[in-house]
C-alpha cells in the first residue's frame, strides 16, 4: 500500500479527522490540506533521496524509535512535542523556513485553508508522512538489514521492526566494569578476564557535515537512551556506500532503500526518472502556469 492510499484508507480518514479536530477546521479542508502537503513532503523525500547522503538522512527518520507513535496518538496532534519532532523531520527534508512557507503557501492554494494554518500543519503532516513510512517500510528494512554483512554482530537474534524499542543488552558473565582494577593487581585475580572493549562510533568521513550530502544522523532517538535503537548504525552504513544485499532483488544498499521507499511514495522511477519528473515536469508546470495567467489577464 503506498502512503497515498494509506491516507485514502478509513484509518487514513480516521487520522484526517483528528487532525481536523486539533486545528479547528472542517474535515473536508483538513482532507484536501493533508493530501497536498503529503504531496509536497513526498517531492522532498524523493528529492533529498537523490544523493546517497540524502537516502541516508532519510534512513535516520523512518528508523528513529517511536516515528510511527503519532499515528496512534489521538491527544498530541498538535503538542508541543509533536511540532518539535515535525521541526526536526523539516530540518532534514528541507532546512529552510523560506522554503517550508512557500509549500504551506502552495498547500494552502490548493485546499483553500489560510497559509497560517497550512504552516501550523506541516510539522504534523511531516510527523504522521515520516511515521506511515516507518510503520509500511519496517519489515523490508528488517530485512534488508539482516541480510548486510556490516549489519551484523547483534548476537545472532532476530532485528526488531525500526521504531520499537531495542531491549537493553545483558551484560557479558565474563565481563567486568573498566573501573576494577587491573588484571593481576591487588584485589582482583588474574584470572578474570576482562570485558570486551568497545572502539566506539567510526569517524566521520570529509563530507558528513554538507547538507543533502554527508549529514550524520540528524534525528537521533532520545538522547537518554542511545541503545534503544538498534538501526542507529544503519545511516551511516547507507552513507559510506559500497555495501551490496546479496539476493535477486538486491544491488547496492543506497538502491535498496531507495526502491523501498520510492514504491511507498508511488514512485520508483530511480534516480534519473526521479530528476526528470522533479525538476523537468514542474519547470513545465511553472511556464504553462505563467503562460496561462498572462492569457487571463489580457482577457
Amino acid at each position: 500500500m503506498t502512503i497515498d492510499e494509506s491516507l485514502r484508507s478509513a484509518a487514513g480518514q480516521e487520522l484526517i479527522g483528528r487532525v481536523a479536530d486539533a486545528f479547528a477546521i472542517d474535515e473536508q479542508s483538513a482532507r484536501s490540506a493533508v493530501y497536498a502537503l503529503g504531496d509536497e513532503l513526498a517531492a522532498r523525500i524523493q528529492r533529498t533521496m537523490l544523493s546517497r547522503g540524502g537516502v541516508a538522512d532519510v534512513v535516520s527518520l523512518v528508523t528513529a524509535p517511536g516515528a510511527s507513535r503519532a499515528l496512534s496518538d489521538s491527544d498530541g496532534l498538535s503538542s508541543p512535542e509533536m511540532i518539535a519532532n515535525g521541526d526536526q523531520i523539516l530540518d532534514v527534508l528541507i532546512g529552510n523556513k523560506h522554503v517550508s512557507r512557500k509549500i504551506a503557501a502552495r498547500a494552502a492554494s490548493r485546499s483553500g485553508i489560510d497559509a497560517a494554518t497550512a504552516q501550523k500543519m506541516l510539522p504534523v503532516v511531516a510527523t504522521l508522512l515520516i511515521g506511515e513510512l516507518q510503520k509500511q517500510s519496517g519489515p523490508a528494512i528488517a530485512k534488508v538489514a539482516s541480510l548486510i554483512p556490516a549489519f551484523s554482530g547483534a548476537g545472532g537474534s532476530p532485528l526488531p521492526m525500526p521504531g520499537d524499542t531495542f531491549p537493553p543488552a545483558r551484560r557479558d558473565v565474563n565481563s567486568t566494569p573498566d573501573d576494577q582494577p587491573p588484571i593481576g593487581a591487588p584485589g582482583r585475580p588474574a584470572d578474570i578476564p576482562r570485558g570486551p572493549i568497545d572502539a566506539g562510533n567510526p569517524l566521520p568521513i570529509p563530507g558528513d557535515n554538507i547538507p543533502g550530502v554527508g549529514r550524520r544522523n540528524r534525528y537521533p532517538g532520545p538522547a537518554s537512551e542511545p541503545e534503544d535503537n538498534p538501526y542507529s548504525r544503519l545511516p551511516d552504513i547507507v552513507r559510506r556506500g559500497g555495501e551490496q544485499v546479496p539476493g535477486p532483488d538486491g544491488g547496492s544498499l543506497e538502491n535498496v532503500i531507495r526502491s523501498i521507499l520510492g514504491n511507498l511514495l508511488g514512485s520508483n522511477s530511480g534516480v534519473v526518472g526521479t530528476m526528470i519528473k522533479l525538476f523537468l515536469i514542474r519547470w513545465i508546470a511553472s511556464i504553462v502556469r505563467r503562460v496561462l495567467s498572462q492569457v487571463l489577464v489580457r482577457r
